[in-house]
């Protein structure tokens, strides 16, 4: 068999194994959102021209024409081990089709060289070594090896030994060098624990007794500076669009999408926020942490329950700072007493003035908190001031995700 045709035996094969993977929803993208392509061209600004790639996978927020995320897979059938140069020459190539969302994973039939190993951790490139068609070696579990020639085994199937972890498929290894941000089939090797309403309430309430607040609204910079002091971390703002908000865990940083309107992004703040002070045990060293608006939704269909857990409860500690409850529900008291409201509740149904008193009550406590009308209103329903049975809750979501 020719070199030519070895080569495309050898990219069919991992075409084959990578869209088993998204059709079981068991790749690091949601397989429903995703679509993978064989010999697909992305255009390069420094060519002029297409680059054809191997194998790329574009993965689309709901309701985009675009693609939020690509994943592009080069594949190696060699008889040696990858170098180096094939490592920078793909980064070239990432570089050139969108390195801000792009992320490369190089498949191979042969092992790679421990230097080899470290230039594409430093790149962020995943690296993937395939021995078998036994799909069952990509199970994602870690266990401790005492010695293991990571360039030369052909007993354990492994993909490679990183800072004495052993990583025994392309997720591990991914999350290993914080490469991607999650492996859709989280319940593999994160167990993200159920958190009642009230002790995220409690974790928030706590946070609001120290010197965050400014006329009864939360300070986004005093709670910067108070964040910055307690934990070693860097919290910035600057353009990382179609992200709104990123966590890294090594080194620790926040990133803030700079083009966000405020309520967004006092939203988004404080739900990285709540990630680094919910979450810090689970993700650090494992996963760096990536916010679409998706993620940022309380509305969100998310299917997995570990990311769903990750994300609502991120989202519900964001509320609960945004919204202080002893100062939310006095600005709440002040409105019904000067609407003349006796019932302590608004009953929100097809009636126009009980529509009007519920919007202007929205709206004026939005503005107080300059915080957004759906955070509004989830605590009013949350605290049983507003009685809107067509619509969800906090507590419901919570409930939701035992």
């Amino acid at each position: 068999m020719n070199t030519t045709k070895t080569g495309n035996n050898f990219e069919d094969k991992v075409f084959a194994i990578i869209n088993e993977l998204l059709e079981k929803d068991e790749f690091t993208v949601p397989g429903k959102r995703s679509r993978i392509y064989q010999k697909r061209g992305y255009y390069s600004e420094n060519r002029k021209g297409e680059i054809i790639t191997d194998i790329s996978i574009e993965t689309f927020l709901p309701n985009a024409e675009q693609y939020s995320l690509l994943h592009i897979i080069e594949c190696k059938y060699l008889n040696k081990n990858v170098a180096i140069d094939d490592i920078e020459e793909f980064d070239s190539k990432l570089s050139q089709i969108g390195k801000h969302n792009t992320k490369g994973i190089i498949a191979s039939n042969k092992g790679f060289a421990k230097s080899t190993i470290n230039f594409a951790k430093s790149l962020k490139i995943g690296l993937l070594k395939i021995k078998t068609d036994n799909q069952l070696d990509w199970i994602n579990y870690r266990k401790e090896y005492g010695s293991i020639d990571f360039e030369n085994d052909t007993t354990e199937p492994f993909l490679t030994k990183i800072e004495n972890k052993v990583c025994n498929n392309v997720a591990d290894f991914l999350l290993q060098i914080n490469a991607i941000d999650f492996y859709t089939h989280k319940d593999k090797f994160l167990k993200v624990k159920y958190l009642t309403l009230e002790h995220i309430k409690s974790i928030a309430d706590r946070l609001l007794k120290y010197d965050i607040i400014t006329d009864s609204a939360l300070d986004t910079e005093k709670l910067i500076q108070f964040i910055s002091e307690k934990y070693p971390i860097e919290i910035k703002v600057e353009r990382i669009h179609p992200l709104m908000g990123k966590i890294e865990f090594n080194p620790l940083r926040i990133t803030i999408d700079s083009t966000l309107e405020v309520h967004r992004f006092r939203f988004t703040l404080c739900h990285e926020i709540g990630h680094l002070v919910l979450h810090k045990n689970l993700f650090d060293n494992k996963i760096d942490k990536e916010d679409y608006e998706y993620t940022l939704s309380l509305n969100s269909n998310i299917s997995d329950l570990n990311t769903r857990r990750i994300e609502i409860q991120a989202n519900i500690f964001a509320s609960y700072l945004l919204l202080p409850t002893e100062s939310f529900l006095l600005e709440v008291m002040k409105f019904f007493i000067q609407n003349n409201i006796s019932k302590n509740y608004i009953y929100l149904d097809k009636q126009p003035v009980n529509q009007i008193l519920a919007h202007n009550l929205i709206s004026e406590i939005s503005i107080k908190f300059n915080t957004s009308k759906e955070a509004v209103r989830l605590k009013l329903i949350d605290t049983s001031l507003l009685k809107d049975t067509t619509r969800f809750s906090y507590r419901k979501l919570i409930e939701n995700l035992k």
